[in-house]
C-alpha cells in the first residue's frame, strides 16, 4: 500500500495557493456582517456560554460513563468514543473499550477513527468557502469548472450543479463498485468514465446517494483553487494564516493551521492514519466473532469519505457547526452558506434507521429531519469497519459525535436519541434498549430451525447444467468504458475474477452464469456478483454482463482481443 500525497503541487505552487485561497478567504470572512440567514425551522442559537457545564448539566450527565459501557457490552462493539457539545462548550468527551480485536489497546479521546461519510459535510464546507469567495457558485452548471464533464443522459444533464451533486439529486445512481478498492483511478479518470455510467432519473427528480459526485465536486475545487481537495480542505481549519517560509509542508500545516485550531488528531487518508500509533482498527462480526479489517487506502474517495479524526477533533468540528461557521471568534464560513448546507433540498428515499428516526430530507452533506419537534441536522457513515455519526440540534445549540470501530453497526443510531435526551435534560426515551430488544428478537428468529424463507426466496441454480465452453477459454480481460477492466483467470482450482483489488473465485451456477465468491471478508461488496457470459455469431466468448447497480441495466463487459 503506497501513500499518495495530498500535496499535489510543488512548494512554490503551494505557497501561492495557500496565500491566495486560504488567506484570501479568511480576510474576506473577517469583514462579513454577522447577520443570520433564514433556514426553514431554524432559530439562531444563543451565544456560547462563557463557562463550562453548569451543575444541572453535570447532574444530567451523571452515570453516563456506566451507561455507555453497558451499551457497548450489550451491543458487542469493540470500542467507541463520544463527544457532547452544549452552548458552545464540550460537556462530555470519553473513549470506551478497545481499538483492537485482541482487546489490549484501550480507546481514549485521542484515538483516531475513520470518519467515512461524515466527511461529506466537511467537503460541502470546503465548497462553501469557495462560494463565499466568489470562485464557485452553488447553481452554476458544474461544466463551468469541469468543461469536459458529461453525463450519459444527454443535454438535460448539462444543468447539473454543485448543489445537485452535493444533495445526491443528479440522476446518477451509486455505481459503487467502480471505486471500491480502486487503487489507480483519479478524479480526472472518473470524469472521463462518467459518460459511460448509466443514469436512472432526470436531474433533481430523485434522491440517489452517490459518492462519485462528491469526488467530482472535489475536482471542481481543484480546478478553481489550483490545489487538490486534500490540500484545500485543510484551509477550513485555519485560524491563523502565516507565510510559508520554506519549511516542509506538513510542518507548516501543523504549526500554522492544525496546532492553533487544536485539531492535531486529524488525517485525510488511510495511510496517514495507519502511521499514527493511536488509531483504531475496524471490525466486522461473523458468527459472533470479531474480525479485524485492514485499513484500506481508497485514493479516489477523498471528499466522499477520507476524513479521519479523534473524538476530540470531532468535538471541535461540532463546535464550528453550532457556531454557524464561526470558531474562537473567527469566521470561516458565512452564515448564508451555513444555512444553504442545512436547507432541506430533496426527500430521502432511504428507510429510517430506527422507529425514532423520520424519513427526512438531504441538504448539502447533511441529512435534515426533526427530533422532539426541533430541527435535527445529522450524518453517519460506514466504511472499512467503522460506523461514525454526527448530530446537531441547531435550535438547541446542542450536538454530538459517536465513533464506533465496527462496520455496518446500529450502535451509533441506537444510542444517539438517548444521548440527545440527556444533553437536553429530558427523560431518556430508551431508544437503545428498544433497539436491543428488536435485535434480540431478530437473532432468535434467524437461529430458529424453521427459518427457511430466506433461502426459498433466493433464485436457485438450475441443477444438471454445465458451462458451455471449456473453463480455460473463459480466461481473458473484459472491459467496460465506465467500470474499467475485469480479468478472468484459469487455474487448476477453477476460474477466478479480479476487479480493482478484489479477487474472487468464480463458482459455476448454471449454463454460462458464474458467481463471484470474494476471497476476503472486507470484499463483501463484490461477493455474489453474477457474470453472465455471452458468445458471438461464431460461438466464441465475446463478453459477459453483470448487475453492478440495481437501479440500471446490466453492464456489458466486452472481451479484449
Amino acid at each position: 500500500m503506497s501513500l499518495r500525497s495530498d500535496e499535489g503541487h510543488g512548494m512554490t505552487t503551494r505557497r501561492h495557493a495557500l496565500a491566495m485561497t486560504a488567506g484570501g478567504l479568511l480576510c474576506m470572512r473577517q469583514g462579513w456582517a454577522q447577520t443570520d440567514t433564514a433556514l426553514p425551522g431554524y432559530v439562531p442559537a444563543p451565544a456560547p456560554a462563557p463557562t463550562a457545564a453548569t451543575p444541572s448539566m453535570a447532574a444530567t450527565l451523571a452515570g453516563l460513563d456506566a451507561w455507555l459501557e453497558a451499551q457497548r457490552t450489550a451491543w458487542r462493539v469493540p470500542g467507541l468514543a463520544v463527544a457532547l457539545v452544549k452552548d458552545g462548550q464540550v460537556v462530555y468527551l470519553k473513549g470506551f473499550g478497545f481499538r483492537d480485536a485482541a482487546q489490549t489497546l484501550p480507546v481514549d479521546t485521542d484515538t483516531m477513527f475513520r470518519g467515512a461519510s461524515t466527511t461529506k459535510a466537511f467537503a460541502a464546507a470546503t465548497v462553501a468557502m469557495l462560494v463565499d469567495d466568489g470562485k464557485l457558485a452553488w447553481d452554476a452548471p458544474v461544466t463551468t469548472y469541469i468543461p469536459e464533464l458529461r453525463f450519459a443522459g444527454g443535454d438535460e444533464y448539462k444543468s447539473v450543479s454543485l448543489r445537485d451533486m452535493l444533495s445526491h439529486r443528479t440522476g446518477l445512481p451509486r455505481h459503487e463498485l467502480l471505486w471500491y478498492h480502486n487503487q489507480t483511478l483519479t478524479p480526472q479518470g472518473l470524469a472521463a468514465r462518467l459518460p459511460f455510467l448509466q443514469v436512472s432519473a432526470p436531474p433533481r427528480a430523485r434522491y440517489q446517494y452517490n459518492n462519485l459526485m462528491y469526488v467530482l465536486a472535489g475536482l471542481a475545487i481543484e480546478r478553481v483553487s489550483g490545489q487538490n481537495w486534500g490540500t484545500f480542505a485543510r484551509a477550513l481549519l485555519q485560524l491563523v494564516i502565516e507565510e510559508v517560509s520554506g519549511e516542509p509542508f506538513a510542518a507548516y500545516m501543523h504549526r500554522a493551521v492544525l496546532a492553533p485550531l487544536g485539531m492535531n488528531r486529524f488525517t485525510l487518508s488511510a495511510p496517514e492514519m495507519a502511521l499514527d500509533n493511536n488509531h483504531a482498527v475496524g471490525h466486522i462480526t461473523r458468527t459472533r466473532n470479531l474480525i479485524p479489517i485492514p485499513l484500506r487506502h481508497d485514493p479516489l474517495l477523498g471528499p466522499a469519505g477520507a476524513f479521519n479524526a479523534s473524538i476530540g477533533d470531532y468535538a471541535k468540528w461540532v463546535q464550528l457547526q453550532l457556531g454557524m461557521g464561526q470558531h474562537a471568534g473567527r469566521r470561516l464560513i458565512s452564515t448564508a452558506s451555513m444555512a444553504a448546507m442545512w436547507e432541506p433540498l430533496i426527500l430521502s428515499s432511504e428507510t429510517p434507521a430506527a422507529p425514532d428516526f423520520q424519513r427526512g430530507h438531504y441538504g448539502l452533506g447533511w441529512r435534515i429531519d426533526r427530533y422532539r419537534d426541533t430541527v435535527r441536522v445529522a450524518h453517519g457513515g460506514d466504511l472499512n469497519g467503522f460506523t461514525p455519526r454526527v448530530v446537531l440540534l441547531p435550535q438547541m445549540n446542542a450536538g454530538l459525535a459517536v465513533l464506533v470501530n465496527h462496520g455496518s453497526h446500529p450502535f451509533a443510531n441506537a444510542v444517539t436519541p438517548d444521548l440527545l435526551d440527556r444533553l437536553l435534560g429530558l427523560p431518556p426515551g430508551d431508544s437503545s434498549a428498544k433497539a436491543i430488544a428488536r435485535r434480540n428478537l431478530a437473532e432468535a428468529a434467524e437461529a430458529a430451525p424453521s427459518r427457511t424463507d430466506r433461502d426459498v426466496e433466493l433464485p436457485q441454480p438450475i441443477p444438471g447444467t454445465r458451462p458451455q465452453h471449456p473453463l480455460a477459454t473463459y480466461a481473458g480481460t473484459y472491459r467496460h468504458a465506465g467500470y474499467g477492466d475485469m480479468q478472468v483467470k484459469h487455474t487448476t482450482d477453477g476460474l477466478t475474477v479480479h476487479y480493482n483489488d478484489m479477487p474472487a473465485a468464480l463458482k459455476h451456477r448454471h449454463y454460462d452464469v458464474f458467481e463471484a465468491r470474494a476471497a476476503r471478508p472486507e470484499h463483501g461488496e463484490f461477493n455474489g456478483t453474477k457474470l453472465v457470459f455471452q458468445g458471438d455469431e461464431v460461438g466464441k466468448l465475446a463478453g459477459f454482463t453483470a448487475v453492478l447497480d440495481d437501479n440500471v441495466r446490466p453492464v456489458l463487459f466486452s472481451r479484449v482481443a
